[in-house]
């Protein structure tokens, strides 16, 4: 079974996750391995009982378990089942260090405090994975670890083990939530990430909102679409280096962009120097077409500022063919699981792209279908800074019946 692009970030994730916990691993035992071997010299004096022999050969011992780890981590494949491994081992080194070690105090009820901080030690400490498995099974050992040590080096029953032992299960439960939370919230990044590229922000919230899904699939609805081109652009990108036809592109998309999500379009992709959105998809308003006449409107005005910035001279002011249509059409993702574009396909969105076709025809920049024009009439003023008149009655590529074409005037 293939691996969704989140599992495979996640298991990217989980792998770097384990070098960074090996090298924690190694430094911290690096560490007191240095300060364990001074004090047995002499040379410092941090502890109650000084370090003796036993300490420094554990602390070494320990060290080159670390040394390992970190070397198998970092320069052979990774593999998932390591973490099983050295959870395991994190938590019996530990233990015989507290069973061995004579710097370790145990007397007076002591080690049952000692134990339950080590075992909520060594539990974060392995939180760092963000892995479910590894938490799940890290927990486990934690309750096994403290009921072996004290029980193990304990005095007797202590009246207060009940308690603690609620209290590391609660700690417990909370660390596996938050690993949980983590990991969902690096999925609901990841999909927000790839939503915002073609909806504004304020829809992605809306998407999470009613908690609909990127699956496959799809559903006829009612939506205006709007075709943009860039005329003459060949021309254009001829006379230039491709790093300014990058250049100029990023900017003119970067702008496009930002008046489509002013006014809550979707955008369904780029092609080339084309933009295509759809309005009404994925959540449906009654003001659709008002919507995308008044960002085509916008999109003009743009342009204007564009060219203006560019001083390119007004024999070779830049300008733009923008058609735009409201009709049925199959709305979803279509793709498949590793790969999904939200989209929409028909016979309408093929008629949108003919009227954008015609604005180079009849010389302006924007034409809306008789469908649109029916959905926005009496719905503006001149305020919105537009007008609308009749242009002609035409018959499209792939039509076999005329239709009615008007223009937007940019007032």
């Amino acid at each position: 079974m293939k691996q969704s692009l989140v599992e495979e970030i996640l298991i990217t994730r989980e792998m770097k996750n384990e070098k960074t916990v090996a090298l924690v691993r190694f430094v911290l035992f690096s560490v007191t391995s240095m300060m364990d071997f001074l004090s047995y010299l002499g040379w410092i004096n941090y502890t109650i009982v000084t370090p003796n022999l036993i300490t420094v050969t554990l602390d070494f011992v320990f060290l080159m378990f670390a040394g390992i780890v970190l070397y198998f981590v970092n320069f052979l494949p990774y593999q998932p089942y390591l973490k099983f491994f050295t959870i395991t081992l994190d938590y019996f080194i530990i233990g015989l260090m507290i069973f061995l070690d004579p710097t370790i105090q145990k007397a007076n009820g002591l080690i049952y405090f000692i134990a339950m901080t080590s075992a909520i030690f060594i539990y974060q400490f392995n939180q760092l994975r963000h892995s479910k498995t590894g938490t799940i099974y890290g927990a486990f050992l934690a309750f096994v670890y403290f009921l072996v040590i004290s029980f193990g080096l304990g005095e007797g029953y202590p009246f207060d083990i009940v308690p603690m032992m609620i209290g590391l299960g609660m700690i417990l439960g909370v660390g596996y939530v938050t690993t949980v939370s983590n990991i969902e919230m690096v999925k609901e990044a990841n999909a927000k990430q790839m939503m915002e590229r073609y909806l504004p922000s304020q829809l992605v919230s809306e998407f999470y909102k009613n908690k609909a899904q990127l699956e496959p699939g799809g559903e006829n609805k009612e939506v205006t679409i709007l075709f943009s081109d860039i005329r003459s652009f060949t021309k254009f990108s001829e006379q230039r280096s491709a790093e300014e036809v990058v250049q100029f592109l990023n900017e003119y998309l970067s702008r496009m962009t930002d008046v489509i999500f002013k006014f809550n379009g979707t955008i369904d992709k780029f092609i080339g120097d084309a933009i295509m959105t759809v309005f009404g998809a994925p959540f449906k308003n009654e003001d659709d077409a008002l919507r995308a006449v008044k960002t085509a409107v916008e999109m003009i005005r743009e342009l204007a500022k564009l060219n203006r910035k560019m001083d390119l001279g007004s024999d070779n002011l830049l300008q733009v063919g923008i058609g735009i249509h409201t009709g049925e059409a199959i709305v979803g993702n279509i793709g498949s699981d590793r790969r999904l574009d939200y989209t929409v396909i028909g016979d309408n969105v093929n008629l949108a792209s003919r009227i954008e076709g015609l604005t180079k025809h009849y010389g302006c920049s924007i034409l809306i279908s008789e469908t649109t024009f029916k959905q926005i009439e009496g719905k503006y003023a001149s305020q919105d800074g537009f007008e609308v008149r009749e242009i002609d009655r035409v018959i499209v590529k792939g039509k076999s019946k005329a239709i009615l074409v008007y223009e937007v005037v940019v007032l």
